[in-house]
């Protein structure tokens, strides 16, 4: 049975449809397009008219039966309880749920992009690099939701379900089937226990879809090793011959390695599966190493390095030139690699040298450092950088948390996420509010991990940057459930913890952003505030550390330039909406 849960996995339609658009539900969300259709939904491109801010809202359709309606009601909203819980970059929130004269509305991050399955039907088979790539940013996702608490099963891995966003991430959506794990074994899934037939045919595991047997973490890991099989081969796992070939037998130009990780993930037996997705991550971060091919390459490097190396000994017995010999002696060094990618003036030639020497001692922070300050230069983080740094720092991320100065690198890594990170690869939308959005929400965790350690000289510091951005991801859904009182005193304090910390901050990034980040945030909330009993007073103030900070930038770049005039250019509509705010129908009548 597929699911029809909660994702945007309907047909996309390359012309946005206009029917039934500009009407209005819940009192602030207007429908702009029509962007996706379902068997039981409607997807549309939705305008919040209150935070001015772009939503996906999925119109479920209109169910007669009211016993059906109430399961699939009841389904939806235990769903979307469970969702809003969850805070990883590659699964979209959801923030409100609207009954609109009878008609259901989820309102969730909008995601754009394409489905897996809509690129595969388009092209067909991917390249192989390609489909390593979107794995292990689908194991991450999986990993995080197998160690939540309770623990989550998706239990719906497949193609369709898979967004790829313009900046090559993916995004995890349709949530309909997954399945809370509790102690008791009890399952909180609305309607659907763990012994019936679940999932889609030729991805989901003999376990899952026979209804004999309980999912768990290996379930999921099944389901990406179908997935997979399916984005290589261009080939349904539940077509004739009706079972998952060796991708070679169907693709025959693809490696070895990648053949063994499919078939491990996808035997019948869990107990002969990887155990988890990190386990199955580390193979595919490796999966070319035991390939004949690269066999070859490395035997025929040896046999180089070898023969530079009885060269270099004889130059040395003979007295001849001594540095060719210190070169092949040092060439699998940390230190020579770590000095490679400090002095080296090409930024490619430096990241790949940080990356070689955390390769050879895991355990040192220095890399992950250096590679912090390279991608920072350019005043842009972008996608394929992340997808470097995560691959580099990941497999090593149990070694590097008991270091003493593991605190401080994540706190870099936060403060590289939350004012460089380029979401979009384009540096025209990496000032939008969306595009904040994300670089925040990205940063959470990293800045949590430094908040931890109550040693650590700036915790209290990264303890804000950590509640400014939890306070970000929670507070839509808080303010539709009206349950957003008393959030918003804290939130000015924070706010005023932030203009204080980055007021002698010499870089500019940093100053304009924590000034665009306070306009945005009086402009959108000024009532709120002034009903957490924050004063007009205190607002204006507010107002003045954002423009102290960005009045002494002197812009070096067009991009510095525009976020300064954004600073500047805000103030007069944030003191207009904070004294609108005080205004009320006894000032008025006065």
């Amino acid at each position: 049975m597929a699911s029809d849960g909660l994702g945007q996995r309907e047909t996309r339609v390359q012309t946005a449809e206009f029917d039934d658009t500009q009407r209005v539900v819940g009192e602030r969300y207007r429908l702009l397009a029509v962007i996706g259709r379902g068997g039981m939904s409607t997807v549309y491109l939705a305008l919040d008219t209150v935070l001015n801010k772009q939503w996906a809202a999925k119109e479920i359709k209109h169910v007669e039966n009211p016993a059906e309606r109430e399961l699939i009601i009841q389904s939806i909203v235990t769903e979307a309880n469970m969702i809003k819980r969850f805070d990883h970059p590659a699964i979209p929130r959801i923030v409100d749920i609207v009954d609109d004269e009878g008609t259901l509305f989820v309102i969730m991050d909008y995601v754009e992009g394409r489905t897996l399955k809509d690129i595969v039907a388009a092209s067909g088979p991917q390249a192989e690099d390609d489909v390593v790539d979107w794995a292990l940013q689908l194991c991450d996702a999986l990993s995080y939701l197998h160690h939540r608490t309770p623990p989550v099963i998706y239990r719906d891995m497949k193609p369709s379900n898979v967004m790829l966003k313009p900046n090559g991430l993916v995004e995890l959506i349709d949530f309909g089937i997954a399945r809370e794990m509790h102690e008791d074994g009890a399952d909180v899934t609305a309607a659907r226990s763990d012994t019936v037939q679940l999932g889609t045919r030729g991805f989901a595991p003999p376990e899952q879809y026979g209804g004999g047997g309980q999912t768990d973490a290996r379930s999921d890991v099944y389901a990406l090793g179908a997935t997979m099989y399916a984005l290589l081969t261009a080939k349904n796992p539940a077509d004739p011959p009706y079972t998952i070939l060796p991708v070679r037998q169907v693709v025959p130009e693809l490696s070895p390695g990648i053949e063994r990780i499919v078939a491990r993930a996808t035997q019948p037996d869990p107990a002969d599966r990887y155990a988890d997705c990190a386990e199955m991550a580390y193979d595919l971060e490796h999966y070319r190493e035991n390939d004949a091919a690269h066999m070859a390459e490395l035997k025929r490097k040896w046999n180089l390095f070898a023969g530079l190396g009885i060269a270099a000994c004889l130059c040395l017995v003979l007295g001849i030139g001594g540095t060719v010999g210190k070169a092949v002696a040092t060439n699998g060094d940390y230190d020579h690699w770590m000095s490679i990618g400090e002095q080296s003036s090409d930024e490619q030639e430096s990241t790949e040298a940080y990356v070689r020497a955390a390769a050879i001692k895991p355990n040192e922070v220095e890399p992950y450092r250096g590679l912090v300050e390279r991608y920072r230069d350019d005043l842009r983080f972008t996608p394929t950088e992340e997808r470097q740094f995560r691959s580099t720092i990941f497999p090593n991320i149990s070694v590097l948390e008991g270091s003493d100065e593991y605190a401080e690198l994540a706190f870099e890594v936060g403060k590289l996420y939350w004012y460089y990170y380029d979401p979009s690869g384009t540096a025209t939308a990496q000032t939008t509010e969306g595009a904040r959005g994300e670089r925040i929400r990205a940063a959470e965790s990293w800045m949590q991990q430094a908040a931890t350690d109550s040693t650590f000289e700036q915790r209290d510091l990264a303890q804000t940057y950590a509640d400014i951005a939890s306070f970000n991801a929670e507070i839509v859904p808080l303010i539709n459930e009206g349950s957003d009182a008393g959030r918003f005193e804290p939130y000015f304090d924070m706010l005023c913890e932030l203009a204080e910390a980055n007021a002698d901050e010499e870089n500019d990034v940093v100053r304009l952003e924590t000034a665009n980040l306070i306009m945005n945030a009086v402009r959108t909330y000024p009532r709120k505030f002034r009903a957490d009993g924050v004063s007009r007073d205190e607002l204006n103030a507010l107002i003045d550390e954002a423009i102290v900070l960005a009045e002494p930038v002197v812009p070096t770049t067009e991009e510095l330039e525009a976020e300064r005039a954004r600073v500047l250019d805000a103030e007069d509509a944030a003191r207009q909406a904070v004294a609108d705010a005080f205004v009320d129908a006894r000032t008025v009548s006065e």
